[in-house]
């Protein structure tokens, strides 16, 4: 669960992650072919390795038309290796925003006032069980695996924030309800995987610097919620994002991968910016 913020905010906030009511259609956009690899990636954030490698050039629509973020299209390329799924995720972006919500000292106030940085992220999310839709407001109820990754808090622990997304129609405890399309109730769940906290909050009583970090990054950080590793680098306006994860990790918090199948999902890219200002793709379908 995200630590900083209230459950109902955080599970608001991230169910705009990869839904919006603009998203009233399940289409199938396009496939993402996943072929075996000749080499096992470095997870460094290069895309020097997967020169040759297909790729495929996934739209992205925005969720607000007065949305700043505004990444049109982000490139995936995708394979395996051995027992691993690896990906390399590229988005242009004119700005490298690696913070997030640090706290400024005020002068006047004397304490120190969150600032309005907001780190650039992505999410990929896969079906676990159920009907899968990118529309969490469709009624549809579903499980889905979540890679969370952050410029901020999880790029500098080298993961992704492995997560789980729970809809359901049934109560949940501790869940956020909300109201489908069609009117009726559903309940959403968005806890992290079990193991360590990536990260933690810290405050600031007295005057340090100008600018104090507002998250404090566990050190090698264990369990499932560290599962899927990634480093994302940017350089001449893009990121290069390299993740890896094995096919099949034995946690019950995360979803199966294997040859020959096809899994449902969606990708969404946040442009330094919050709740539901994003940048999403339509229902994809990942092809082993």
């Amino acid at each position: 669960m995200i630590q900083d913020r209230s459950f109902k905010h955080a599970v608001k906030t991230d169910m705009f992650i990869l839904s919006s009511a603009l998203l009233a259609s399940n289409a199938y956009a396009q496939t993402i072919t996943i072929n075996e690899l000749s080499f096992t990636p470095t997870i460094d954030g290069s895309a020097a390795e997967w020169q040759s490698v297909d790729s495929s050039s996934v739209p992205l629509s925005k969720t607000r038309a007065d949305g700043k973020s505004d990444i049109a299209t982000v490139t995936v390329k995708a394979g395996t290796s051995g027992n691993l799924v690896c990906f390399l995720l590229q988005w242009d972006d004119s700005s490298k925003d690696n913070q997030h919500k640090p706290f400024v000292w005020d002068q006047d106030k004397g304490k120190y006032v969150v600032g309005p940085q907001r780190e650039d992220r992505i999410t990929i999310q896969f079906v676990m069980e159920g009907e899968y839709t990118s529309n969490w407001l469709s009624g549809n109820t579903f499980k889905a695996d979540t890679w969370h990754w952050k410029a901020a808090r999880s790029n500098p622990a080298g993961v992704a924030h492995d997560k789980m997304t729970i809809i359901s129609n049934e109560p949940i405890k501790k869940a956020y309800k909300g109201t489908a399309e069609d009117g009726s109730t559903i309940y959403i769940k968005r806890p992290s995987d079990q193991g360590d906290k990536l990260y933690t909050t810290k405050r600031y009583a007295t005057k340090k610097q100008e600018t104090m970090p507002k998250y404090i990054m566990t050190e090698n950080p264990q369990g499932s919620v560290a599962d899927v590793k990634a480093s994302g680098a940017w350089k001449n306006g893009a990121w290069a994002l390299e993740t890896c994860r094995k096919l099949n990790t034995g946690n019950p918090d995360d979803v199966v991968f294997s040859k020959g199948n096809a899994v449902k999902g969606a990708i969404a890219v946040f442009n330094h910016s919050g709740d539901d200002d994003h940048n999403h793709s339509d229902t994809l379908t990942f092809q082993f």
